[in-house]
């Protein structure tokens, strides 16, 4: 397993990749909107972030990325942790929230924020195991109903 940076060619295994993965939790895939920004990562996430992919002989099986929200305050958000079904519970999960979180802290960012929604309970028992703390809304994101914040201690 190799966690890779998003490179343009694998745009079109990162669509397949997320609609297997929306696919099986009952959300239809919506790359002309509500998932505009899975359908071109790197206008999304690559100006403003970074998008990795989690490989298993070159398939794409995990993604994470992180976007700036407050580059003034240095904050950033959590975005497109999925891992493919059958590939759960094998601790992939962990491995690139924790590769985020580290990028995170090595780029000096402050604070990560995401938002969740309560189906993915095994996603937030991650997010809590790591730090993350359940915090306020802080986006308009309609389909999300559980909001995280994990605060880095600079000193």
């Amino acid at each position: 397993m190799d966690i890779v940076t998003f490179k343009e060619d694998m745009q079109q295994q990162v669509d397949c990749f997320f609609r297997k993965c929306f696919t099986a939790v009952g959300i239809p895939y919506s790359p002309k909107d509500r998932h505009i920004d899975i359908a071109d990562v790197d206008s999304h996430y690559m100006k403003n972030g970074c998008f990795w992919c989690l490989l298993d002989n070159d398939n794409v099986i995990g993604t994470i990325a992180i976007r700036t929200l407050d580059n003034v305050n240095g904050v950033v958000e959590l975005k497109r942790m999925f891992v493919l079904p059958e590939y759960q519970g094998n601790g992939y999960g962990r491995m690139l929230l924790e590769y985020a979180v580290n990028y995170a802290q090595e780029q000096h960012y402050k604070k990560i924020c995401l938002d969740t929604r309560k189906q993915f309970s095994v996603a937030q028992n991650l997010y809590r195991s790591v730090g993350f703390k359940e915090t306020d809304k802080y986006n308009d994101n309609q389909h999300a109903e559980l909001y995280f914040e994990l605060n880095f201690d600079l000193n």
